[in-house]
């Protein structure tokens, strides 16, 4: 049996990574893998449901602790020192589930894997040469580096060319069976007829301020459409204003961090997805399994997942959001259709953890 042990910056936030590690952890073999995990960070969002033959190892350190600054130092500058303490070195292969912090915390000649979910421009930016270096310096530990969209493939050969031949493609997936079995739980949260979901943090990334400008257009042409967000995040308050602004706050609802999003997801006419970069946006897989249609930013793999006219569309501007969204509020997905939509990404789920258990068989 291959002891597989896997190390995350964080896996009780709520994050798509995390939901993604928790999916992978329940579709390895059993039988094949002995599996083992770690979180860098601890926090107390959500924490991630996972098999129990998985074997959690105590954090590293806690979301707020007074002395995290310290400890997070130590994995910049110290991190043997931390592998040495923290990292069990009895496990075959060993991965990293993103860049920076959970790579550096890889063992040396062991047999390594760097996970990476999105691309990694931001180490171009002038505060982040120190991390530049010391990610090099990772990658070099790494027998592979798996990279989740031909955007994130780019940067990373952008950045470090000579770690090409490391590199592994492996789109993201979601457990759509996961997925459409956690859609069927009750929940109090009834959405309106002509209703736009919104997914995830309400950051600059993710954009929810373009989402507001976009549903002012929509709602003059859709009186009686709702926009909803789900999620939280420091741009709550800016984008309550701008719907006050706009005398649009009777039609704009926050309903918060959710644990469980999916029986409110699959009452929506449309998923809204206006982010500024993405890796691979499990939200808008997730939204597509549960046969909502997502109209979306041409960000990380999007032209990919949205495979047909009754998935979505992707969008160049916010005129052809508008367009789109009324679009899909006029007409009716049918049942076949939403199988069909279904089926593709159960398929593909499946095919992911052949790919991934291949890699581990081979590495």
């Amino acid at each position: 049996m291959t002891k597989v042990f896997f190390i995350i910056n964080c896996f009780s936030k709520g994050g798509g990574a995390e939901a993604l590690l928790a999916s992978i952890l329940h579709g390895l073999n059993p039988n094949k893998y002995e599996l083992g995990v770690m979180e860098i960070i601890h926090d107390t969002i959500k924490q991630e449901a996972i098999p129990a033959y998985v074997k959690v190892y105590p954090y590293y350190t806690l979301a707020d602790a007074p002395d995290r600054k310290i400890r997070m130092y130590s994995v910049y500058h110290e991190w043997n020192k931390v592998i040495e303490k923290y990292i069990p070195q009895d496990y075959d292969i060993y991965i990293s589930f993103n860049y920076l912090k959970p790579s550096f915390l890889l063992p040396e000649g062991k047999k390594n894997i760097a996970w990476i979910h999105g691309d990694i421009y931001n180490l171009l930016d002038d505060n982040m040469l120190e991390e530049k270096q010391l990610q090099d310096i990772a990658f070099e530990k790494v027998n592979k580096i798996v990279v989740i969209s031909d955007n994130t493939e780019k940067s990373v050969l952008d950045l470090y060319p000579r770690h090409k031949n490391k590199i592994v493609k492996l789109y993201n997936c979601i457990n759509a069976r996961k997925i459409l079995k956690e859609s069927n739980c009750k929940s109090d949260i009834r959405l309106d007829d002509n209703s736009i979901i919104f997914l995830g943090r309400l950051d600059e990334n993710k954009n929810p301020v373009r989402a507001i400008e976009i549903f002012k257009e929509v709602i003059q042409r859709k009186a009686d459409a709702k926009l909803y967000y789900i999620g939280y995040g420091v741009l709550k308050e800016k984008v309550e204003l701008l719907a006050k602004t706009y005398k649009i706050e009777d039609s704009v609802f926050f309903l918060g961090y959710q644990q469980n999003p999916y029986p409110i997801v699959k009452q929506a006419k449309v998923m809204l997805m206006v982010s500024k970069s993405e890796g691979y946006s499990l939200a808008v897989s997730e939204a597509i399994c549960l046969g909502v249609p997502v109209v979306s930013t041409r960000v990380g793999a999007a032209d990919r997942q949205i495979f047909c006219d009754e998935c979505g569309k992707v969008i160049d501007n916010n005129e052809e959001a508008v367009d789109a969204i009324c679009g899909y509020m006029e007409r009716e997905i049918s049942i076949d259709k939403k199988k069909h939509m279904y089926s593709t990404e159960k398929k593909e789920f499946e095919e992911y953890i052949l790919a991934i258990e291949h890699l581990i068989d081979t590495i």
